[in-house]
This record gives C-alpha cells, structure tokens and sequence, in this order.
C-alpha cells in the first residue's frame, strides 16, 4: 500500500513532500516526492502523521462526559460507579468495548493505556473489541476492595502470564489507594508479570490525599503507599499526580515511573493545575491522557491544546515564570512520546520498521512553521480523510456511534 502526503517526521521541522509505502502492518519505505504509482490513500495536499496515543483512558465511562458540578469522590459516587456497574452485563460490556475502539479511532486515537471494570467478563469485551477494531492496546481490570459500591469489589483477577492477545496486553491496575486495601495492594505486585504494566491513579484532589493519609497513616506520603507495596517502576503509569510533595516527585523519579497529566480531567473536576515544572525540574517521565470521561475529549490534540492551556493558566495566575510548552512538543508527546512511556518504541513515528498505525489529514489551511499550532488549535475529526491501523486501511470499519 502507497500513501502520499507531506510526511510528518518530526513535528518541530516543516513537513516533506513525499510518500511511504506499506507491507505487512510496518512501514517499509519513505520516498520524497511523487510515488510512482497511484497511491491508495492521499494526495501531494494531504498530511501524514503517526495516530495518536492516549496514555489514560477509561473505556466504561464513554457514556458519562459531562456530569459536571461534582468533584472526584462525590462523581465517582454518583456517575462513574453506576455506569461501571452496567457491566455486569457481558454482552453489554462487549459493545461498549467495541464502541470505545469505534470512538477512539473516530477521533485519530490508535493506541492507548486503559482502564476496564472490576468483572473479570471486561477483559473478554476488550478483546474481542481488540479483535475487531485492533487498536494498540494496554488495558486492565479495575481492582478495588473497599469503598465502593459491593457489586464492583471482590472480583477474580485476570492471569497475566503470557497476557498479550493480539494487540492487547492486559495490565494490573489498583484504582487508587482510597479503594484499595493493604492486601489487595500486596496481590496487585504478585500478579505482575516481567513484562506488565501497572496503572493507577495518584493524588488527583486533596480530599483524595487526606483520606489517604488516614487509610496508611504508617507510611510517609501517598507515593510512599504505592512503594511500599513494590508498585512504582519503569512500566508504572500514575495518572494526575497534582498534590505531591517534592520528596514524592524524587520518589517518582528514582522508580523511573510515569506520570501521566491529564489537563482536561483536572479542570472538568476542579482538581487542580498540574505542575509541569516540578515534573521537569525532577527530570520526572512524563505522558498525555484524555482521561475519558472527566476529560471530555477523545480528540488527543485538544488534549494537547489543554496541556498548554494549563502552563499558560499557572504562568498567569500562580507562577509567572512557569514553563509553557510549544506544540510541536505537545504534538510530540500524543505521538511519539506517548508511544515511548508505554515501551512501544515502533509507535508514534514515521520511520521505516515502524507499525504502520498512520493518519492522513487534509487541513484547510496553508503549511507553515505555524502548522502544529493551527491543527492542535483547531482541530476537527473531520481533518482526518483514511485511517491506516496495523498496516490496513479502515474503509470497512464503522467509526461513527
């Protein structure tokens, strides 16, 4: 397969004019120029970019955005709860699964760190999704032992050994602290395997943090709870982190761990600003997620305009010197720097060996050195003309809902 279009290699140089073509699911040549044959997807007008990656994302809460006026505990109380429990219903957990895929690549999302429900059945619905829709993938079942409704507690977990399927690999994700008990923290780090990821949430609000406090009063901080449990390391992905001390971000850093920001979430539940200069002042990994569904974007680049958007909030309101970061890095992260914190170093890239999961736009205006800016600023599904997922176009495929 040949796609032509200015080749997006690397989003702080203008694009190049030219093509790639496609054999197998991989990227197998880069040319500059015209192809010389007919190409199956774009034009010397369109764009090639790599598909987004979100590093946060929620699959059972894709029908909850917009509950507004509540803060973390109370909306998970009242709208995220209710609507995880929906799946205990397996057939009704397949479709949503398959109807999460559907909006993800609706939106240019072709690889993503999620989270399930507590039924031991979401793993089965995301694979059969995966199976159907095969959009890059690591994902796992929520685990919580306390402090939520009891049709959500006391689940089977999955077995992880040799967990991958297809695309999909399954993580081990303890939704956060305030629900998870001593031993069910300690099972967590057993049934790891070598090669698992781990997901889960850290000091996303204050009232999060102080009944956190209370829950482990033994142990220094909220990071210091995850540690002591042997769950922060390289493959670790905390999403949030908005109220830590700096011994918690030398923590982070220590453990090579990830923290993912999730700029729309934060400001939908009044969460707070993320402090993007304490992450890079301790040289802390860092990713982008949409958190879906407080954050009400699957769009990864107005996930990207809300990272910048949130600098600029703290530059004028908390810190007048705090770093802000261009597009083209925030472009960067939901590409190639997002494929990188979740060990997909194939992903997010245009380069010949690299997983053939591409998007061709056709944008209304002009390619200049504000290009980025312009496609995170106004970004539209609609900008996207084919999309190419594990080497296949995906004219057959329904992406709309």
């Amino acid at each position: 397969m040949i796609l032509q279009g200015r080749l997006l290699l690397d989003p702080h140089q203008l694009p190049q004019e030219g093509w790639l073509q496609v054999d197998n699911g991989r990227i197998t040549r880069i040319g500059e120029g015209n192809p010389s044959t007919v190409p199956e997807a774009g034009d010397d007008q369109s764009l090639i970019c790599p598909g987004f990656i979100d590093a946060h994302i929620h699959l059972p809460q894709i029908d909850a955005i917009g509950c507004d006026s509540l803060q973390l505990l109370d909306w998970l109380e009242q709208v995220i709860y209710p609507a995880e429990t929906r799946w205990a219903d397996q057939p009704f957990a397949e479709a949503m699964a398959l109807r999460a895929h559907q909006r993800m690549i609706r939106s240019g999302t072709l690889g993503y760190a999620g989270y399930l429900t507590s039924h031991l059945h979401s793993t089965v619905a995301v694979l059969k999704a995966g199976h159907a829709i095969p959009v890059r993938a690591i994902v796992g079942q929520v685990l919580m032992d306390r402090r939520a409704p009891a049709e959500l507690l006391g689940h089977e977990l999955a077995r992880l050994a040799r967990s991958k399927r297809g695309r999909s690999a399954l993580s081990v994700n303890p939704r956060f602290a305030v629900c998870c008990s001593d031993e069910l923290l300690s099972r967590a780090y057993r049934r790891v395997a070598d090669d698992a990821f781990i997901q889960t949430h850290l000091a996303e609000s204050k009232q999060e943090c102080e009944i956190v406090a209370e829950l482990f009063p033994d142990d220094p901080h909220y990071t210091g709870v995850y540690d002591r449990h042997g769950l922060l390391g390289e493959r670790t992905l905390l999403a949030h982190c908005l109220h830590l001390c700096d011994d918690e971000w030398q923590l982070i850093e220590q453990r090579k761990s990830v923290v993912v920001h999730c700029p729309t979430a934060n400001t939908f539940l009044r969460s707070g600003l993320f402090e993007l200069d304490a992450a890079r002042r301790h040289g802390v990994r860092l990713a982008l997620g949409s958190d879906v569904a407080a954050g009400p974007d699957f769009a990864m680049p107005r996930v990207a305009r809300a990272m910048i958007e949130t600098a600029k909030a703290r530059a004028t309101t908390v810190q007048s010197d705090a770093f802000v970061p261009a597009p083209a890095e925030v472009w960067h992260m939901i590409t190639r720097g997002n494929a990188d914190a979740l060990g997909w170093h194939d992903a997010g890239r245009l380069e010949v060996g690299a997983a053939a999961d591409l998007l061709v736009l056709k944008a209304p205006f002009e390619v200049d050195e504000h290009l980025i800016g312009r496609l995170i600023y106004t970004w539209c599904d609609e900008y996207i003309t084919h999309r190419v997922l594990d080497g296949e176009l995906l004219e057959n495929v329904k992406i709309d809902d």
